[in-house]
């Protein structure tokens, strides 16, 4: 048996119920739950999947990079205005 809560007294009442029976008042209806539209998920799982494939091409290109500065010889720096 599905109950509800009274939004006058707050006793719990019987789902169906369209006057409660501790403090007689009329219930307003109850509300019909509308099934959601699975466009949504597909939207949010879409989304999903091209954040997670656009940071592990951004991993990849980093550890490629870092590859390439670990086996490089450091560079010196060349001076701005040579000596006279």
């Amino acid at each position: 048996m599905r109950t509800r809560t009274c939004p006058f007294c707050k006793e719990e009442i019987h789902g169906q119920a369209m006057v409660c029976r501790y403090c007689t008042r009329d219930l307003p209806p109850v509300a019909q739950r509308q099934k959601k539209n699975s466009h949504t998920w597909l939207a949010a799982i879409t989304a999903a999947g091209i954040i997670v494939s656009g940071a592990a091409f951004l991993a990849a290109e980093f550890l490629r990079e870092r590859k390439n500065w670990l086996t490089e010889p450091p560079r010196r720096p060349t001076p701005q205005n040579p000596p006279d």
